[in-house]
């Protein structure tokens, strides 16, 4: 790793740890999280464990989860990265099979991400597993964009309450500077 790498590597770091909490939170709120929010808080946790191992190479790897099965499509710039990143998801709890359809991309083609991109990507992620927690389905009806903290929460939730009530969850989010209101 670069030397620059070591805050970000932090951050990281930080997101695997709250995600590494966030299902249990999510199930002590409820007896019965629906299938497509334990599989959304599945993807968003090999996401960020992806993040944590790859770096920047995760940054272009996506994550869907069906029950037990994790699918990873995407392109990384490093060979090793195309098997670790199989490894990695099947290191997440409730993963037990891996569909790696993951390509190495020629190095020299590929543009790198910066720090920041992968800074916004761990956000990204910290942020989507607390919506998760707290909202469950609504949350899946929530896109998060993320630049430099700024975090924009676009979509249409059930009720104004609960779009205020995401609105301010998210702003109370360590690392989050501002949050762009773009909830209908």
């Amino acid at each position: 790793m670069k030397t620059n790498s070591i805050p970000v590597l932090a951050a990281a770091l930080s997101v695997a740890w709250l995600l590494s909490a966030s299902p249990a939170n999510a199930t002590a709120k409820s007896d019965a999280v629906p299938p497509e929010v334990s599989e959304a808080i599945a993807a968003t946790s090999v996401k960020a464990k992806l993040i944590d191992k790859l770096g920047a190479d995760a940054l272009h790897i996506t994550v869907s989860v069906a029950g037990e099965t994790a699918t990873l499509t995407g392109e990384v710039a490093k060979s090793p990265s195309q098997e670790i990143s199989k490894q990695v998801a099947l290191s997440v709890e409730g993963i037990k099979k891996v569909d790696n359809k993951v390509t190495v991309k020629d190095a020299a083609g590929f543009v790198a991400a910066s720090e920041s991109s992968v800074k916004n990507a761990a956000l990204e992620m910290k942020v989507r597993s607390i919506l998760l927690t707290y909202f469950g389905v609504n949350a899946l009806k929530i896109n998060i964009d993320v630049v430099d903290g700024v975090v924009s929460l676009r979509g249409k939730l059930d009720s104004p309450e609960t779009s205020k009530a995401a609105i301010q969850k998210t702003r109370s989010i360590e690392g989050v500077k501002e949050v762009v209101d773009l909830l209908g």
